[in-house]
């Protein structure tokens, strides 16, 4: 059987290796590298297998081993019957595929070109507000007469950072990493190309740090065009990605390490996909337990929380939606109860850098979840910096038996209303950010904002239970209908029904065939969903 699986996956064609299969395996306790190498490597048939642990040199509970030369994309369903025939073989916990997606929904679905692909996912530009209209509203200039974030650092997990303006002064060199080429240097090479997004890194970076003021009109006074949320805050870059618009997560957990390791305060990722990847929740929890704040984009166009944003019901991170600038929630924002907060993400100006002979002082209004999480990350830094940095706020958690992600939440939320203008919706988080509410807020206790439940014998919350988190919320009917005999099919559910919503939003938008359709089930999967109308109707299928 996993020979012929392996054959369905192989095309007959050089595969890129970005675009190998990799697939992520899960262990109650560490093993070696060679030895799941070699157990993967005699259950095909001598084909040669990469197995890199996630975390540690040697043994780990962690491993992305990939499968040159065959690829999943396009056929996702063999790929998690693959992943679940190889589970055994391995003797692992789980056995799920890391599948390349996408923050923008639309590639996920299938639009047919890129044209297609940015209709189904912007608004119109407005280039009429000042260039700093979101400080005044947001509460950052106020926060500004406490603190502007110095001593505080924001490590920005992305494409990486460019000459420019608006990063005069806040990159710092010390401790860069670079996870796509290797090395050290962080630069954004400027992949180009169909579905890439150069330059991303550089436009959060500068709505983070940016140095500047504002006046109580959101004109810029000083500085560069713009001013980030966070003026005198310190940016850590790791490029992890060549862009937001194509990717898999085999990076990001090493980045987030990386970013523990390296001492930073905060961590910003505007980013994210639809595939569940139990690697990058264990090193989101090593960093809550490490005292950072983690501040993660909600995402765009897919509707429901992509991870690993959607990681914020375990609390584990902060969950950002997007609004308008009337305080509407953004048409294309992520939404659901694992939202924490809303931030605009609308017609926000930010530095514009997407090839290497753009002049380094071009801005533009931009959209999306990444502007809101920019923003929501600066006031983070700023939050850190007004309580004295991250160990002295880590000893106020460990008093109140807390973490210091729990806190910053709590603060995050306390007191905030929703808009009248969402009409009692619930799925976009508290309200609208309020950081110089926030920096006044008094700490909670640990009743008020409890810790991160303990997790399972592998270090992480079985996929399972991700996914009775993922429909609680959206579809309790279809979450009544879970039990263990789907726990080998939990990660293809979720991947099944984020692209059913996706799909559906897409098609609503855009009034396009292209949309229509259903992601084929693997069989196993498909005989399960047979019994269970709820959950198959959560899905969008008959």
């Amino acid at each position: 059987m996993l020979v012929d699986l392996y054959a369905k996956l192989d095309q007959g064609v050089p595969i890129a290796d970005e675009d190998a299969l990799v697939i992520e395996f899960v262990f109650s306790d560490p093993v070696a590298p060679d030895i799941l190498a070699a157990r993967l490597s005699d259950a095909l048939g001598g084909v040669d297998v990469d197995v890199n642990p996630v975390f540690e040199a040697g043994p780990d509970r962690y491993h992305f081993a990939r499968f040159a030369g065959i690829t999943g994309q396009g056929q996702e369903a063999v790929a998690f019957e693959f992943a679940r025939a190889l589970r055994p073989v391995a003797k692992a916990d789980e056995a799920n595929p890391v599948l390349a997606d996408s923050l923008i929904g639309a590639a996920a679905v299938g639009a047919a070109d890129t044209e297609s692909l940015s209709g189904a996912c912007s608004t119109s530009r407005d280039d009429s507000l000042p260039w700093g209209w979101v400080h005044p509203r947001i509460g950052t200039l106020a926060a500004w007469g406490h603190t502007r974030g110095a001593g505080s650092t924001v490590a920005v997990i992305d494409t990486g950072h460019s000459t420019h303006q608006e990063l005069n002064g806040s990159i710092r060199q010390q401790g860069q990493r670079n996870f796509v080429e290797g090395g050290s240097d962080a630069s954004d090479r400027f992949s180009s190309g169909i579905l890439k997004h150069p330059g991303h890194g550089t436009l959060v970076c500068s709505v983070i740090a940016s140095r500047g003021t504002v006046d109580q009109n959101g004109d810029v006074t000083s500085g560069g065009g713009i001013t980030g949320a966070a003026p005198e805050a310190m940016i850590l870059p790791i490029r992890a990605i060549k862009s937001v618009i194509n990717f898999t997560q085999t990076t990001i957990p090493s980045a987030i390490a990386h970013a523990i390791n390296e001492g930073a305060d905060v961590i910003a990722m505007a980013l994210g996909g639809p595939t569940r990847v139990a690697s990058t929740e264990r090193a989101l929890r090593i960093a809550v337990e490490r005292g950072l704040v983690v501040v993660c984009a909600a995402g765009n166009c897919w509707p429901r929380v992509v991870f690993p944003a959607a990681y914020a019901s375990q609390g584990l991170c902060t969950a950002v939606a997007a609004l308008n600038p009337d305080l509407s929630p953004w048409a294309k924002t992520g939404s659901g109860p694992e939202v924490t907060i809303a931030n605009f993400g609308v017609n926000v100006w930010g530095a514009a850098k997407n090839k290497a002979s753009d002049p380094d002082h071009g801005i533009r209004p931009a959209q999306g979840t990444t502007l809101a999480t920019s923003l929501t990350a600066g006031a983070a830094a700023l939050w850190v910096a007004h309580h004295g940095g991250r160990t002295a706020l880590r000893h106020k958690a460990a008093q109140a038996g807390t973490t210091v992600q729990a806190m910053f939440v709590h603060c995050l939320t306390q007191g905030i209303i929703p808009p009248s203008v969402w009409g009692g919706a619930g799925a976009y988080g508290a309200g609208l950010i309020d950081a110089n509410r926030l920096l006044a807020c008094p700490f909670p206790t640990g009743t008020e904002a409890p810790a991160p439940a303990a997790p399972g014998p592998t270090g992480t919350a079985p996929t399972l239970a991700v996914l009775q988190s993922h429909l609680a919320g959206h579809a309790p009917d279809a979450a009544a209908d879970l039990a263990p005999d789907l726990a080998e099919y939990a990660s293809e559910l979720i991947w099944l029904s984020h692209r059913a919503q996706a799909r559906e939003r897409a098609a609503q938008t855009t009034e396009t065939e292209t949309f229509s359709g259903l992601d084929v089930a693997s069989p196993g999967l498909a005989d399960k969903l047979l019994a269970r109308p709820a959950l198959r109707a959560a899905l969008r299928r008959p």
